[in-house]
């Protein structure tokens, strides 16, 4: 069995590149499945994948402080029940990736552990402008992309060729001996990312310093042009909202996905319960929760 560790801070792309890598596993004959690890009170991303195939997921923690003990224990289970040939776990965007690594590693495990790989997946422009964030967060992008056997550099086409060159060349400044992939939409294949020996460097601090991740469930239909005021609303530094919202006027729940500077709803045909998971720094839950029970009055 095959073990791929999929690592990179919120809003990178892991999901979607998750939905390739799944796919190809599967033309290729192989048979995958998937242990997530959410930070929030339910998992949203676990109903972003298209295949039907085994899912654990893992929420309201990180894999490496709340989950990490049970994360050795769901791969061999995973393995009794289904022997799958590949497994692919996506950890948090808060996640440190050698925590889940380490997790892997256990007696238990030996024997049915081929290989093992780590995958970073990161937004170029959040790597550009890496500086810009707090350092308990630059620490943690730094000790997610350190690691990895291969990174993707996923949203190139965000960005223009100039801007994208001195991406490249700063990543390739910063880790000359990791191999890395440049994405749009994190479109990869296995084959893409040959397998690398894990680089090995002091570990970082673990600190996640003041993120913090806020869940609120609506009763209502919300309006979408509310929606949008109540996040331009929302105090500190926000990294991502995502979620399930109920828009007012459509027959469909949306799944949501938000970072700043863009919103994206799309309709989906999974009844689910309207909610969202906020996540960032120096966020307040509860003047999150006002914003947002001002969105369902204005609805």
């Amino acid at each position: 069995m095959e073990i791929v560790v999929m690592t990179g801070f919120l809003g990178g792309g892991k999901t979607s590149t998750l939905n390739f890598l799944i796919q190809d596993a599967i033309d290729q004959g192989q048979q995958p499945a998937v242990i997530m690890n959410d930070f929030g009170e339910r998992s949203v991303d676990q109903y972003f994948i298209h295949e039907e195939i085994h899912i654990k997921a893992l929420t309201n923690g990180y894999i490496c402080c709340t989950f990490k003990n049970d994360v050795a224990s769901q791969l061999h289970e995973i393995y009794l029940e289904h022997q799958p040939d590949i497994v692919f776990i996506e950890c948090s965007g808060l996640a440190h990736p050698l925590e889940v690594y380490d997790a892997c590693l256990t007696p238990v495990l030996t024997p049915i552990v081929e290989r093992m790989r780590i995958i970073g997946v990161m937004d170029a422009s959040v790597y550009l402008n890496k500086e810009d964030y707090p350092q308990d967060i630059q620490n943690l992008i730094v000790e997610q992309t350190q690691f990895c056997s291969h990174l993707i550099l996923n949203k190139i086409d965000l960005m223009d060729t100039d801007t994208l060159l001195e991406v490249v060349n700063q990543l390739e400044a910063d880790y000359p001996e990791i191999p890395y992939v440049l994405t749009q939409y994190g479109e990869v294949t296995l084959n893409e990312m040959p397998e690398q020996a894990v680089v090995q460097q002091e570990k970082r601090s673990k600190t996640h310093g003041a993120l913090t991740q806020c869940f609120h469930e609506f009763h209502k239909p919300i309006k979408q042009s509310a929606l949008v005021e109540g996040l331009k609303q929302l105090e500190g530094q926000v990294y991502r909202v995502k979620g399930f919202v109920w828009v007012e006027g459509m027959d469909q729940p949306c799944i949501m996905q938000y970072v700043p500077g863009h919103l994206e709803l799309r309709p989906c045909n999974i009844d689910m319960p309207s909610y969202l998971v906020v996540i960032g720094h120096e966020i307040c839950p509860k003047k999150v929760n006002s914003t947002f029970d001002g969105i369902e009055l204005a609805s």
